[in-house]
């Protein structure tokens, strides 16, 4: 079946393409959600003839969209949830439960423009696209955890925890990557106290060197005043 789009599709085309598409596709989705006209004479004459007026919506739309994602992009949904030692969720995570979140934050989203085609039936911390507009998405991130604690440590980790033993091999690993970096802060104010003796040592011998040469210039101009008296003499 052959459709006109009335607004960028991903891997369809751009608006005004004529394209062809499965018959379904375009009568339970792109017609009815006005994406899409079907490409009969009539309608393509109306198109030709609103063109220019349903670029200029498009254009305000994106506009839209593109405030709206200075306020959205970066943002993190955490959400806490029990769950079994394995991650399990008794439950779980739907796209509603994301707008919901970001409704808290007044930040306000539909549904249909989450990039979430399963639900969360497992602990996780991962990226989620939120489609503002076909032109316009951003990734928030998705943390689902049993608890805030657990949550921050996700979000370190940049992973879920599935278990509790996990957790605490987690947290025992980073305390001794901040022990590492502690020692090796220590260690190095010694060797900057080393390097200043080294080049303080250095000046003194520096000197002592410097010293006997003066000395002998000291000689050397006593003898010549010497030399000078006894042959005015």
């Amino acid at each position: 079946m052959n459709i006109i789009l009335l607004e960028k599709i991903k891997k369809l085309g751009d608006i005004g393409d004529e394209v062809k598409v499965k018959s379904g596709y375009a009568r339970n989705f792109l017609v009815p959600n006005k994406k899409a006209l079907y490409a009969t004479s009539e309608n393509k004459k109306y198109f030709e003839e609103k063109k220019t007026e349903i670029k200029s919506q498009n254009d305000k739309l994106i506009k839209d969209a593109k405030e709206k994602l200075k306020t959205l992009s970066g943002q993190e949904v955490t959400l806490i949830r029990a769950a079994s030692d394995s991650g399990q969720l008794f439950g779980s995570v739907s796209t509603k439960d994301i707008v919901n979140s970001l409704a808290e934050k007044n930040i306000s989203i539909l549904k249909n423009e989450i990039d979430l085609n399963k639900s969360i039936k497992n602990l996780t911390y991962e990226k989620v696209t939120i489609n503002l507009h076909p032109e316009v998405s951003c990734e928030i991130s998705l943390n689902v955890a049993r608890s805030s604690e657990e949550a921050s440590t996700q979000k370190k980790l940049g992973k879920a925890v599935t278990t509790n033993s996990e957790n605490e091999n987690n947290k025992e690993e980073m305390s001794k990557e901040f022990s590492v970096q502690d020692e090796t802060k220590t260690d190095e104010k010694p060797e900057k106290i080393n390097q200043a003796v080294d080049l303080l040592n250095e000046d003194d011998k520096s000197k002592e060197s410097k010293a006997p040469t003066e000395k002998n210039k000291a000689s050397d101009t006593d003898t010549d005043t010497d030399t000078d008296t006894d042959t005015v003499g």
